[in-house]
């Protein structure tokens, strides 16, 4: 604690106590004067006159009555200055101050300042404060010192120890009170705590850091705009995008420094949109400079709000994605070609076949060229979802569809919306082509009136599964056969194995077989985790 000359406060004023010390000494010698007088008798009173003796009387009692007055007026000033500094002491005891003598040690002590320090009167009168506060100064003690005599008052930020051991930062107003002298009497010093206001102080510098770093070294493009698009924020790498320093480019708009005007107000269309529907969106946007190529990048923004949720612009982050979008072009190129081969493997198979079988059964041949034909429409199907997975209404469609017209009305097909995986797709096409096969030859489907009921549902459980039944009814009876033939095989072994489950075809019902295929629903229905991102927005020529 700085050391501060300290006295204690005189209850009366010396200029009072001096006027009072002269006007008792001037009555006592008037009133002597008086009785010498009195006592010389008529040697003296022929040598004075009555009307002299009479004046000195009346000084001398005069000068009693204002020994008097004196004495009452120093009460008087004694009596406001005790109250004054009782309702000082009262006061001062609520707020976080305290009192310092020559030496630097308390000598008032409040409760404000055991509120803020820890310490009770006992504890801290009569200590050094710098010592049992283990108090930082911003200066040395002896400036501040110099600066508390020669201005009466200091203030500046302490850094101080809590007596549980914890750092308290404080604003200490320091003011130096003097006598009538203009000698040091006492320093008040008034302590405002501000740990929480430097505490966030320090978070937001570390914040702001962590910012800067992010916004320095991130490889894509972050950036923030008011309402009117205007950018408010930029880091390293949009700027390098744009190719100008930020003076240039903070308070513009997109229409300012980007090269290409249309793609300029595409981008302000989108920010536009995002910042009236207040939600956050990605898509795909073209930026690029003049004389060069087209760059694609993957862009998410989202709405800025203030502290009261109001939006105020957006943020936004880009990452380039113009190489990614390349390879995708000719990946999907090679699958366009596979396909295309792939197709024309299967019709240079079919051909073979029939050729090769031509002189031979009919039965088989039209077998194989149907089972052929069957995965080919399968095969259509996934080609035209880019083998990404197929919905299960066109795989059944599909399936059905080689069977010719008029046969929709003898299928009744039931279930939810559900997307298979590639290989689940294939396999359950093959497995339907061959019971609507044997339908036709042997079932429900062989009879005018025969029918046939396709459902499919989710069966719940510890590992749900994926049940699809195939029920005939209308047709002749059917016995069990004496073996079994390629399409029940195809079925119950093959297409059980494809799907990770298993299939049954019952023969010995009265109205045609039932068959029922099940498998786990994670092994053949596309998840949400796999399923393909739909971008919020297309990419368009000449757009962003």
């Amino acid at each position: 604690m700085v050391a501060v000359p300290f006295a204690s406060p005189s209850t009366t004023s010396r200029a009072a106590r001096m006027r009072a010390t002269l006007v008792t000494w001037l009555t006592a010698g008037l009133l002597g004067l008086v009785g010498l007088l009195a006592a010389l008798g008529g040697s003296f009173l022929s040598t004075y006159t009555l009307s002299g003796a009479i004046i000195l009387l009346a000084l001398a009692a005069a000068a009693f009555v204002a020994s008097i007055w004196a004495k009452r007026r120093m009460r008087r000033d004694i009596d406001a200055k005790l109250g004054r500094l009782e309702r000082f002491m009262q006061t001062f005891g609520q707020t976080q101050g305290t009192l310092h003598g020559l030496d630097g040690r308390i000598v008032l002590w409040g409760s404000g300042a055991e509120r803020l320090y820890g310490y009770c009167e006992k504890e801290a009168r009569g200590k050094s404060g710098s010592d049992l506060f283990h108090t930082r100064f911003p200066i040395p003690a002896e400036e501040i010192n110099a600066i508390l005599a020669r201005d009466g008052e200091w203030q500046g930020e302490l850094t101080r120890r809590h007596k549980d051991g914890r750092e308290i930062h404080i604003i200490g107003k320091w003011s130096l009170i003097r006598g009538e002298a203009g000698e040091p009497e006492v320093a008040i010093e008034v302590s405002s705590d501000i740990t929480s206001i430097k505490l966030a102080q320090r978070q937001l510098h570390q914040t702001n850091a962590l910012l800067r770093a992010i916004l320095e070294t991130a490889p894509g493009l972050i950036y923030a705009k008011d309402l009117q698009g205007r950018i408010i924020l930029a880091n390293v790498s949009t700027l390098d995008l744009i190719g100008k320093p930020w003076p240039e480019v903070e308070g513009r708009t997109d229409l300012e420094f980007l090269d290409s005007k249309g793609q300029a107000e595409a981008v302000m269309v989108n920010d536009r949109r995002i910042m009236d529907q207040a939600r956050t969106e990605e898509f795909e946007e073209v930026i690029s400079r003049e004389g060069r190529h087209p760059r694609v990048w993957s862009s998410t923004k989202a709405p800025l709000r203030d502290a009261d949720g109001k939006v105020i612009g957006l943020v936004g982050v880009s990452v380039e994605i113009t190489e990614r979008k390349r390879i995708e072009e000719r990946l999907q190129l090679m699958v366009n070609e596979l396909n295309h081969r792939v197709k024309n493997t299967l019709a240079t198979v079919q051909a073979i076949a029939s050729q090769t079988l031509r002189g031979g059964d009919p039965i088989v041949r039209q077998n194989l060229e149907r089972r052929l034909m069957a995965l080919a429409a399968a095969h259509d199907v996934l080609t035209r979802e880019k083998w990404e997975g197929a919905d299960i209404d066109d795989v059944v469609t599909g399936a059905l569809a080689p069977f010719g017209e008029g046969g929709d009305h003898r299928f009744a097909v039931s279930g939810p919306s559900l997307r298979l995986l590639p290989r689940a797709a294939l396999a359950l096409a093959m497995g339907l082509h061959e019971l609507t096969t044997n339908a036709l030859k042997y079932g429900a489907l062989s009879t005018l009136n025969g029918h046939v009921a396709i459902n499919w549902q989710i069966v719940e459980g510890a590992k749900p599964l994926l049940r699809l039944t195939w029920i005939e009814s209308g047709g002749p009876p059917v016995a069990v056969p004496s073996r079994r033939g390629f399409g029940v095989r195809l079925i119950e072994r093959s297409l059980a194995q494809d799907l990770g489950g298993k299939a049954s075809v019952i023969f010995d019902q009265p109205a045609g077989i039932v068959g029922t295929i099940e498998a786990p629903l994670c092994d053949v229905v596309v998840s949400a985790e796999v399923t393909p991102f739909l971008q919020a927005g297309a990419l368009q020529a000449g757009a962003r």
